[in-house]
């Protein structure tokens, strides 16, 4: 079961076999299984909940945890992204940690200003009826390229503005328009910027929680591998103002499915076809695991023992 709701319980997936446990610092246990690769793969159950979970009318702040290569990244922006009988359900703007986007605070504006410089621009008329006349595209930051060293005053003005031109998410929908949500992915990668400005990052923290649980904005996905990055973001909140989810391993007819329609065919092994069990029986259920099997596999033209595997 997928339950909802957050005080000290942990929000999770439901996961399969043997788990790496992480005490939370609520007393609370992330279980989670390393596993898996970035290429999509549809885990229908998952995509109803976030879908779900992101369309809530009460925004929220939600950090998804999982290990490295889980697929947490490539599901968050299936859903983020997909489209009901051709219409947008979200407009959602992503921001990479992975790229060193989070580190100084020249690169912190940029990252926020590239992404919601073209959102305004985008809803610029309606934003004109529902903010009024005075609105226009230059209120909410500078034109990137046109000025000097970026403060960290700089940053949390563009924080500012931003919030002053977006509506209650409930307004987007209302007007039958994908509401924006924001994605950063890898955010544990936020400790950079703690080490050269903590207060710039408590401001960007508190940005988020006043737009997500108080001004009811946008929803705020973060998405991390640190199984530890939930305790260190409540710590510097000091009040638990986000909803924590892990993703777990495949269920062994997902993983079989993984295996059959989509490993196989990428390779060209259909001799592998219907020894699923006798795979798994190597890999387990990551998809992470299963892949490079099958890559091996295909290397060794056939000849791969399973003691090569293991060694490998």
């Amino acid at each position: 079961m997928f339950a909802f709701g957050l005080t000290k319980s942990f929000e999770r997936l439901p996961t399969s076999g043997s788990c790496i446990s992480n005490t939370l610092i609520h007393g609370c246990v992330a279980r989670y299984n390393t596993k898996v690769n970035e290429n999509f793969f549809n885990r229908k159950r998952e995509l109803v909940q976030f879908t779900n979970a992101f369309s809530s009318p009460m925004p929220m702040l939600h950090v998804v945890l999982g290990p490295p290569s889980t697929g947490k990244t490539a599901l968050v922006h299936e859903i983020t992204r997909k489209k009901i009988k051709g219409k947008d359900q979200f407009s959602p703007l992503f921001i990479n940690c992975r790229k060193g986007q989070f580190d100084t605070p020249d690169r912190v504006y940029d990252s926020i200003y590239s992404q919601f410089s073209p959102f305004f621009d985008k809803h610029k008329d309606f934003l004109k009826r529902i903010v009024g006349g005075q609105f226009s595209i230059g209120d909410v930051g500078y034109r990137l390229g046109e000025r000097g060293a970026t403060t960290s005053n700089d940053v949390t003005r563009l924080l500012d503005n931003i919030s002053t031109h977006l509506p209650n998410w409930s307004i987007w929908n209302g007007n039958n328009i994908p509401p924006p949500i924001l994605v950063i992915d890898e955010a544990n990668m936020f400790s950079q910027l703690a080490e050269n400005d903590k207060n710039l990052l408590k401001s960007i923290l508190n940005w988020l929680v006043v737009n997500t649980k108080e001004e009811k904005r946008f929803h705020t996905v973060l998405t991390s591998s640190d199984s530890f990055f939930f305790n260190w973001i409540v710590k510097l909140l000091h009040i638990p103002h986000a909803t924590p989810y892990v993703v777990g391993d495949l269920s062994k007819e997902e993983a079989k499915k993984y295996f059959e329609m989509h490993i196989l065919p990428q390779y060209e092994c259909k001799e592998l076809e219907g020894k699923f069990d006798q795979v798994c029986k190597i890999t387990g259920t990551r998809m992470m695991i299963i892949e490079m099997y099958v890559n091996e596999y295909k290397n060794s033209e056939g000849k791969l023992a399973d003691s090569q595997f293991f060694s490998s």
